[in-house]
């Protein structure tokens, strides 16, 4: 069994910036990044949060391993602006919200937030959301 640590991954935003701040501070080699976009290796990353405190941009989340459900892309940009960077942008039209039966997701900075904590893996904000920021 994986110590409760290993249970944790970071998901990064499709599109980063590459500077590669989070690759520099992971004690663990569990990040790289591939063609400009860090991918993180669930595997071997600990939940430790280096890479989320290094981010400059804060491009980066802890999402429990065993999530089913999270947003794609975390730009902060709203609407239009969202569509040009990030193809399945969140444009924070409150959808996922509105739909959730437990309540486990709210909008941050026009951006759906879960609450991995509340979140039954029902499925429901993924079928709503139009930009399919949810996945």
């Amino acid at each position: 069994q994986k110590n409760i640590l290993c249970e944790w991954y970071s998901y990064l935003e499709t599109v980063t910036l590459g500077y590669g701040n989070c690759v520099e501070v992971c004690s663990f080699q569990a990040i790289s990044i591939v063609d400009g976009i860090a991918v993180v290796d669930g595997e071997k990353c600990s939940g430790c949060g280096n890479c989320v405190e290094s981010c400059p941009k804060n491009l980066i989340e802890l999402i429990p391993y065993k999530a089913q459900r999270k947003v794609a892309c975390f730009s902060k940009d709203k609407g239009p602006q969202v569509i040009k960077s990030c193809e399945v942008g969140c444009i924070g039209c409150g959808i996922c919200v509105k739909n959730c039966p437990v309540h486990a997701i709210a909008m941050e900075d026009s951006l759906a937030k879960i609450d991995y904590s509340l979140c039954t893996n029902c499925g429901i904000c993924k079928e709503k959301c139009p930009k399919k920021a949810i996945v």
